[in-house]
């Protein structure tokens, strides 16, 4: 690599802004924390103003997410060329007409009538959404962090030769509004009141720049020339793929612990903000003045944090927590190495936006194939613990490592694949186990041939991963699936006789192999579902269903009734009619039909007064979508009621209570609703009979037949004190038990 770095004799700086350096930092440091909160208020605002179109599910964030990284990598490009092509004054003054057009745009709001497509997969769609209504905004302040570190290094500060220090600060900004979202922004404002906030923010975030900018708009024109000379210098495209590659394995490792966290181990809320979190926090802490943390120690630690991770595969079922921190530190600690090499090799200030521009690229392409690719490749989440393995073959290396070859990193890592990828091939558990332990033990005899611990680390990993996947705690996984909703696993127990389906950690249906199909856990008869099919059942003729499992509540179908199920995932659709997987569909009513799609949106584009009994039991893991219990949302479904039709809502659900929440809305949606919370009694085998929790509403109680006089149902009236969710407001904190 061949750099020219400026002599500090070439820093010249007009009288009227020499001796301002302190004002200098604060200017640049205050609009670069803006810059960033700003950014990451607008991605959880938009997501949430998206839901009610789309469905709430963990590909929906991620999706996001890429298009956020590509926006961000779009905005790096912009400023590279910027600081590449135009001289100081052409910089400033073309930023802020950006800026101007931005402005263009605002508030940020939904397009209207907008709506994804009823079946398939709404990545492009919603690419084109944000593109169209945040593309801009987002564009041009994502450009703030470099290209305003890179106006700070003519000034006279102290720290302008080393303006990376700003990173810092705009991390701190990232981190400060991830924080607030959730806890500060959500609760207190609904979304429309937060785009008007977001509009004032981002216009006083434009003078806050147009001030910082005059700062370098008033440098010398020889300052500009000896600066602009300093490009001659080429960067070798070595260092260049390094800087990415180190830059995709975070980003990547960000999506997939966050994806495994919360559907593997645990859909607890706001679990997904922490990997966010320590994302950020790790580029605070490496880019800092002085970094807090030596990076030797987390060069060293890295093979370690590989068997942490190996071994959080197998600590849930002991304890929830120890599985978390398990994973999350390996995160930080694999994220603190790789981006503690990215702040070692980072190039003087002259090549900042283009070192910058590699670091965002990386950050994409990491994502992206989290995102986008892995879901169509893999049948579970596999991109997990395959990135964990390449952080180990890329480990930075220390001063006594030795270096492999081109070529034996490329056999390790078809070992690799191999091993994660056989347990799922058609081959039998007999062969993949075989072909996964030749792999393992191929690299293990590499690791002590060339005394590497990561490379041991690395085969204690996927062995871990391998047992983990071919066997868990309720029996032995016969299937698994994948789509842009998420992940799913099927599982037979022969020793009980149950086959069960799951979406990450939540139950989602069992199935006795052995006896006819009928309704179990929270369907089954002796509970709140049967209470209510009883009173409701033998008055309705047209039967609509949210949400089907494996198809356990098609086992109350009887023949002269016309049963219609929505399913957000054609996935699910193809495991439930499938008769050698789950019987309950195809033999309990193979007359129903299913209309793939969200069912909120296919309830509000279908004909009106068509049900006299609506299951809403849509979930997205273990949670309930928000989008489907507003007040929006219950005006769609008394529309699709028939004058004395009925609803009743399965609300199961180990973080949130939203009985309250439904209280409040029944009255707004003209309903009065009762519930019962069943407890089953002791020692009851979950399979056949659990815990649920069911809201059943009408229009008055006497449609309700029974269920209003039975003593287990209970009225649940309003509570004043409780705000009401409706499309523009939402607080899951407030449910929160």
């Amino acid at each position: 690599m061949s750099l020219e770095v400026s002599s500090p004799s070439s820093r010249a700086i007009s009288p009227a802004v020499r001796g301002a350096g302190v004002l200098v930092l604060v200017v640049f440091a205050v609009a670069l924390f803006s810059s960033a909160f700003l950014l990451f208020w607008i991605e959880p605002l938009f997501a949430r103003m998206a839901l009610p179109r789309l469905g709430g599910s963990q590909g929906v964030w991620n999706t996001c997410l890429v298009f956020f990284q590509a926006s961000l990598l779009l905005g790096y490009t912009y400023a590279h060329l910027l600081a590449r092509y135009l001289p100081l004054r052409g910089q400033v003054l073309v930023h802020l007409a950006m800026l101007a057009i931005g402005a263009a745009f605002l508030p940020i709001a939904m397009s209207a009538g907008w709506a994804p497509p009823p079946d398939g997969s709404p990545v492009l769609p919603l690419l084109a959404l944000l593109a169209v209504t945040l593309g801009w905004p987002f564009f041009v302040l994502s450009a703030n962090a470099p290209l305003l570190q890179h106006w700070f290094s003519f000034s006279d500060n102290k720290h302008a030769a080393n303006p990376y220090v700003l990173y810092a600060a705009s991390n701190v900004g990232s981190l400060a509004a991830l924080l607030a979202y959730p806890f500060l922004l959500e609760p207190q404002f609904t979304l429309s009141r937060q785009s008007a906030l977001w509009s004032v923010g981002f216009f006083a975030l434009a003078a806050m720049i147009a001030v910082a900018g005059t700062f370098p708009a008033l440098t010398r024109a020889s300052s500009v020339q000896a600066r602009t000379a300093a490009h001659t210098g080429k960067v070798a495209w070595r260092l260049r793929l390094t800087w990415l590659v180190y830059a995709a394995i975070p980003s990547s490792l960000l999506l997939g612990v966050t994806g495994y966290v919360t559907t593997d181990i645990a859909s607890i809320p706001l679990l997904w903000i922490a990997p966010l979190a320590l994302y950020l926090a790790t580029f605070v802490l490496i880019f800092a003045g002085r970094p807090p943390i030596p990076h030797a120690w987390m060069v060293r630690a890295l093979p370690g944090a590989i068997v942490l991770a190996g071994l959080g595969f197998w600590l849930a079922p002991i304890s929830l927590v120890a599985a978390i921190a398990a994973h999350f530190t390996a995160f930080f600690i694999v994220a603190m190495a790789c981006h503690g090499e990215l702040a070692r090799m980072r190039p003087p200030v002259e090549r900042l936006t283009e070192f910058y521009f590699w670091m965002s690229l990386g950050g994409v392409i990491g994502g992206a194939l989290t995102a986008l690719v892995s879901p169509l490749v893999f049948n579970g989440i596999v991109e997990y613990p395959l990135v964990l393995g390449l952080a180990c073959l890329v480990q930075p290396l220390r001063t006594d490592d030795k270096k492999p070859s081109t070529a034996q990193i490329a056999l390790l890592t078809a070992a690799i694949l191999v091993v994660l990828v056989e347990p799922a091939a058609p081959f039998g558990p007999l062969m993949s186990a075989s072909l996964s332990l030749w792999a393992i033990a191929m690299i293990a005899v590499f690791a002590f041939r060339k005394f590497n611990p990561a490379l041991l680390a690395l085969a204690l990993l996927l062995a871990s991963f391998v047992g983990h996947t071919i066997y868990t705690r309720d029996g032995t996984v016969i299937w698994r699936g994948r789509s842009f909703y998420g992940a799913y696993v099927v599982t037979q127990d022969d020793t009980n006789g149950y086959r069960l389906m799951f979406h990450g950690t939540t139950l989602h249906g069992v199935e006795l192999v052995k006896a006819p199909p009928q309704p179990l856990t929270y369907y089954a008869h002796g509970g709140p579902l049967g209470d209510a099919m009883r009173a409701l059942g033998p008055h309705a003729q047209s039967v609509g269903a949210v949400g089907l499992g494996i198809g356990s509540v098609a086992c109350y179908a009887r023949p002269d009734q016309s049963w219609t199920f929505f399913e957000i995932d054609g996935l699910v659709e193809q495991v439930a009619a499938r008769s050698d997987m789950f019987r309950e569909l195809p033999k309990c009513a193979p007359q129903a039909k299913v209309v793939l799609g969200d069912g909120r949106l296919s309830l509000e584009r279908g004909p009106a007064h068509r049900f006299d009994l609506l299951i809403l039991d849509a979930f997205s893991s273990d949670a309930i979508p928000v989008h489907l219990v507003t007040r929006e949302a219950f005006l769609s479904y008394v529309r699709a009621l028939k004058p004395h039709g009925a609803i009743a809502l399965h609300i199961t659900n180990r973080y949130f209570d939203l009985a309250p929440i439904i209280a409040r809305i029944a009255p707004e949606a003209g309903l009065v609703a009762y519930d019962w919370d069943f407890k089953p009694p002791p020692r009851t085998d979950f399979a056949i009979l659990s815990v649920s929790h069911w809201i059943v509403l009408a229009r008055n109680p006497a449609d309700l037949g029974a269920i209003a006089t039975n003593g287990h149902w209970t009225r649940r009236n309003p509570d004043p004190k409780v705000r009401l969710w409706t499309d523009d407001y939402s607080n899951l904190l407030a449910a929160l038990r």
